[in-house]
Formats: structure tokens, C-alpha cells, sequence
């Protein structure tokens, strides 16, 4: 396909260069003993989830629906930070 072919907005990831990140970021969580999320405000390309969450020990997010994506797109631990929650969205991200 040429470049004028291709459809825009269009996401080009090189999977084996993210892979290769992931693989950095799974040996600093095992020589650090820590662990390493996706802060899914910088990326949620969730389409490339299940690869990184081969590597990685969950996501953050910063509301209610980028936890509700991280349930549903990433297995793993999902952190929630934010200033203040309304009472139902404490309901839903505890349910």
C-alpha cells in the first residue's frame, strides 16, 4: 500500500520495537523487585494491550472510564488516583 493510500488518523506501531520495550521495562521490574504499570493517560492504544501486558503488572488511570478500559482491555492490577470520586463511580470501580 502506498503512503497516500493509507487512511487517516492512522497509528503506525512497530510491534517488535514495543516488545523490545516491554522486555526492558518486565527486566527492571525483576532486578528492582518492583512494578512496572502503563500509565494509560500517556497510551491507551488498547488495541496493543495484549502484548504488553504480558510484560507489565497493570495499568493507572485517572477516572472511571480508563479503569473500566484497564478492566476490561488489561489484565493485571489496575490503579485508580484521583482528587475526589463521586459516590456511584466509587460503586463501579469497587464492583
Amino acid at each position: 500500500m502506498k503512503l497516500e493510500q493509507v487512511p487517516t488518523p492512522a497509528y503506525v506501531i512497530d510491534l517488535a520495537k514495543l516488545e523490545a520495550n516491554c522486555r526492558i521495562l518486565q527486566y527492571v521490574q525483576e532486578e528492582a523487585g518492583c512494578k512496572v504499570l502503563l500509565a494509560q493517560k500517556a497510551y491507551s492504544l488498547y488495541k496493543t494491550y495484549p502484548l504488553i501486558s504480558q510484560y507489565l503488572s497493570g495499568t493507572t488511570a485517572s477516572g472511571l472510564y480508563e479503569a473500566k478500559l484497564a478492566r476490561e482491555e488489561f489484565p493485571g492490577e489496575v490503579h485508580v488516583f484521583a482528587p475526589a470520586f463521586k459516590d456511584e463511580d466509587m460503586e463501579e470501580l469497587l464492583g
